[in-house]
């Protein structure tokens, strides 16, 4: 690989571009380094982009891979959700074995006729909360 390093104090704004052929896991534990394990590489339209772990609604198992939810956009993570796990910081809960969820996007709980509680993010969705994890949900809202 050919890397070109320019050192220039009159720019405005630092900024990257790396062009390769395929991400490899080294590449991409370099980028995570280099955005401080804030982001999650993901696919959208076959091409991979960062997205911000602040920018995340939910993460849930979907066949194979990841669905990764946005505000208005939904991404997919080829990563199995256990090494996704271990890059998501203390915003997010889990809601179920194949689901997490960004608790600063709440806008509501529901709760259901059976005792089941669902919540609701600010772009609408709604994820089920397991009856195994809704001890933790009510621990980190402080209920």
């Amino acid at each position: 690989m050919k890397i070109n390093l320019h050192v220039d104090a009159s720019i405005s704004e630092e900024h990257a571009e790396i062009w390769v052929q395929q991400m490899k896991p080294n590449l991409e534990s370099m980028l995570q380094y280099l955005n401080n394990n804030q982001v999650l590489w993901c696919y959208y339209d076959d091409q991979l982009k960062p997205i911000s772990l602040n920018d995340i609604f939910i993460i849930q198992t979907d066949d194979r891979k990841l669905d990764i939810s946005t505000q208005n956009r939904h991404y997919s993570c080829r990563k199995p959700l256990k090494e996704v796990k271990a890059i998501l910081n203390n915003d997010f809960i889990e809601a179920s074995r194949s689901a997490y969820f960004n608790f600063k996007h709440i806008d509501h709980l529901v709760l259901l006729n059976d005792g089941a509680i669902d919540v609701v993010l600010t772009n609408q969705e709604r994820i089920a909360i397991s009856r195994r994890k809704i001890k933790n949900l009510k621990e980190r809202l402080g209920l």
